[in-house]
């Protein structure tokens, strides 16, 4: 039936001869969009390629050496940069097409080989020993510069990662800091502060109309940093607070994904919710109780089930 609609259209005059013949192979089935099939092998040729490079380096290290290879990666580096930059579009708060099929493509690559080359330098030469955080932050920095300039998602998640590492350093009991940043906490604390840090610069950079389609991407990583810290924390004498925290970001969570129309937001609720109910009924009614942990586990795979059914086709973005 959907194969007839182009002419129909043109029947009733709501659309020209040459529309229809434009429409008529994609409907009925001639013409098939490769996009995505294509964007995919792109970014698992990115990700090979710079294995590859990897490996080839490591196994040729002895003839090769280990200067060339660092200036045969610097020299790559910057060819993808001066790439990046000849053809940008340039900024915008809004989302920009890319000028070419392949500008994101080399844009990754070259934010890939400059992490190669820093990772180079600490493995072989320690160079950056003394300042191993502070070059995670200045590379977070030039991550989330370069997803700015030139409107990548995919670094994007770079610089955040990045700046997650960044504060894992700071706080753990690592020799270059001593605990200067958050003495005594313990790291389920700082995951927890650092997600709802970042999550707000998130909604005010969302509300200032900057970059809005990043604003997923930072909420899906707050919302995995938040749940894991706060998971991670209710296995101490203060759980009853940790479980609290998770009920509260699963109603957050809940809320965006009713406005993001995100089911994945949802499942982390649920998921969240279901450790830390089951957790707060270990301490409590279940506790000495073997036999109600069969009932209740009846009970909650009857749920997950009802909840995957009941919600899967209810939100367009998985």
């Amino acid at each position: 039936m959907i194969r007839h609609i182009p002419h129909e259209l043109l029947e009733k005059g709501l659309i020209t001869q040459e529309q229809c013949e434009k429409i008529e192979p994609v409907v009925s089935g001639k013409i098939v969009s490769l996009f995505y099939e294509l964007r995919t092998l792109l970014y698992l040729g990115v990700m090979l390629f710079t294995t590859g490079a990897g490996i080839l380096i490591y196994q040729n290290i002895g003839s090769v050496g280990h200067i060339i290879s660092i200036i045969a990666l610097t020299i790559l580096a910057l060819i993808c940069f001066w790439y990046v930059f000849k053809n940008e579009a340039g900024y915008s708060h809004d989302r920009v097409h890319s000028p070419t099929p392949y500008y994101d493509y080399v844009l990754l690559l070259g934010c890939l080989l400059f992490i190669s080359i820093q990772g180079y330098l600490q493995f072989q030469y320690g160079a950056l020993d003394d300042n191993l955080g502070w070059s995670t932050l200045i590379t977070a920095i030039v991550f989330f510069y370069a997803a700015y300039r030139f409107d990548h998602i995919g670094v994007l998640s770079l610089g955040i990662t990045a700046l997650a590492s960044f504060w894992s350093i700071s706080v753990s009991p690592q020799k270059w800091y001593r605990g200067q940043f958050f003495s005594g906490s313990n790291l389920y604390n700082t995951a927890i502060i650092f997600s709802i840090v970042v999550g707000g610069i998130a909604f005010f950079l969302d509300k200032k109309e900057i970059k809005r389609h990043f604003t997923f991407t930072y909420l899906n990583f707050c919302m995995l940093i938040f749940f894991v810290g706060a998971v991670a924390g209710m296995f101490n004498e203060y759980w009853f607070l940790y479980v609290l925290l998770i009920y509260g970001g699963c109603a957050f969570a809940f809320y965006m994904a009713r406005w993001r129309r995100s089911f994945l937001f949802l499942l982390y609720a649920f998921l969240a919710g279901y450790i830390a109910t089951t957790y707060l009924l270990t301490k409590t009614i279940l506790e000495g109780a073997p036999e109600l942990w069969f009932y209740y586990s009846l009970l909650s795979c009857g749920g997950f089930v009802y909840f995957i059914i009941r919600y899967k086709n209810f939100f367009k973005q998985a």
